[in-house]
């Protein structure tokens, strides 16, 4: 049996294909529109993900700022600064910012509830997983004569 290439009059072709103009047609787009080696389709790339409220909100509020206190400036982050003066303006007479105080808390205690919760809840799954081992362990050594 002969070994015939199934390509044939190929080499005919590819020597024609030099001299002949390039085909334009589906998928085969024209030389000038096609994608240039090494330069990207999208130069400008994804455009970035607009930040959540919340995410804007804790940026600025670890933002640092010098804050004059009596004689010595001090160096610290907006919520302290923010805390700080709403305690200042309270006490002075103003009332009214008290109430930012309490929402200023929660917010915090939520933030540090819902880290804890995650931590929290892996926790049990993990007593559950022990204390499911522990007991098919204490099964298979009562059946085996163990302790």
């Amino acid at each position: 049996m002969t070994n015939k290439s199934k390509s044939r009059g190929r080499e005919v072709d590819r020597a024609n294909d030099a001299e002949r103009p390039f085909r334009v047609g589906y998928g085969r787009p024209p030389a000038e529109t096609r994608f240039k080696p090494g330069v990207s389709g999208n130069p400008k790339g994804r455009s970035k993900k607009t930040p959540s409220f919340s995410d804007v909100t804790e940026q600025v509020l670890n933002e640092h700022v010098e804050m004059r206190v009596g004689d010595c400036v001090l160096r610290m982050s907006n919520r302290q600064a923010l805390v700080r003066s709403a305690i200042r303006q309270a006490l002075a007479g103003k009332p009214r910012l008290l109430t930012v105080l309490p929402a200023i808390m929660r917010y915090e205690s939520e933030a540090l509830q819902g880290r804890g919760d995650a931590n929290s809840h892996l926790a049990t799954e993990d007593e559950a997983i022990l204390a499911d081992f522990l007991a098919r362990h204490k099964n298979a050594n009562t059946a085996d004569g163990g302790d």
